[in-house]
């Protein structure tokens, strides 16, 4: 079964269900970069009390594409429902993310400067139209992750260095990736998208200069110890000329379009 038979099926019954109040599709479509290797990501909401009894009759209803053969669950409480689902007789990447709330619960994931712009197919309340985005709030909050970042990569660099004086390839290269390139990514994304200022190693190819991600690429490239000392001296250099002396932390910086 092709994928947008199933999206066309599912849409159709998750509107049947006279509880659900919003359907929508994120994800790779909300920034327009969908393609055959893409999921299916579906963010919906229903009435209070209704969810798991929604995703109970959503999970039935599989079996006439041909039922589940796998199934991710990331949560499981009464107002939110977050699962992955493979269904039999479709491609590995046909896979299926819906995220459910119910109405009374604000974490619905759907502001636009962050999650993109949502293909949107119901909106009983007029979710979209009501979501607002506290700029300042978040901006506090890309401020302590960068300063946060910025001091993780200024003192622990000695902890490779360390792990490489003393031959332990395993622990340089542990430190390497997590107080090294993990903090310097970080600093970057904060300075070419904050908006996406803790999406870790995603969507670079689409939010990074490409200069800049053929760095990444090398640095995330190691061959063996020396290759590792190499790469630590690369990334060093790579901070000293993106983040050390440009103040990325300034509110002028963070600008998102209304």
């Amino acid at each position: 079964m092709h994928r947008e038979e199933i999206l066309s099926a599912i849409l159709k019954e998750l509107s049947s269900y006279p509880q659900i109040n919003f359907i929508a599709e994120g994800g790779a479509k909300a920034f327009n970069r969908y393609d055959e290797l893409s999921d299916i990501d579906l963010n919906a909401d229903a009435e209070d009390g209704t969810v798991e009894e929604t995703v109970k009759d959503f999970e039935k209803f599989f079996e006439t594409l041909g039922g589940i053969s796998s199934v991710h669950t990331v949560s499981e409480k009464k107002e939110l429902f977050h699962k992955f689902y493979r269904l039999n007789g479709t491609d590995k990447y046909s896979v299926i993310d819906l995220f459910i709330t119910e109405r009374s619960n604000p974490a619905k994931d759907l502001e636009r400067h962050i999650h993109g712009n949502f293909v949107v197919h119901y909106d009983r309340y007029g979710y979209m139209k009501d979501q607002t985005f506290d700029l300042n709030a978040f901006q506090d909050k890309v401020d302590a992750f960068g300063k946060r970042s910025k001091s993780v990569f200024e003192f622990f660099l000695y902890q490779t260095e360390k792990e490489i004086q003393r031959g332990h390839y395993i622990d340089a290269l542990a430190y390497y990736f997590d107080l090294t390139l993990k903090p310097l990514i970080r600093l970057l994304r904060i300075k070419y998208n904050p908006a996406h200022y803790n999406f870790e190693l995603r969507y670079l190819y689409d939010e990074f200069p490409e200069d800049i991600v053929k760095e990444i690429e090398k640095l995330l490239s190691i061959s063996g110890m020396d290759d590792l000392k190499l790469k630590q001296k690369m990334a060093v250099e790579l901070y000293k000329r993106e983040i050390d002396n440009v103040e990325i932390f300034c509110r002028k910086v963070f600008k998102l379009s209304e």
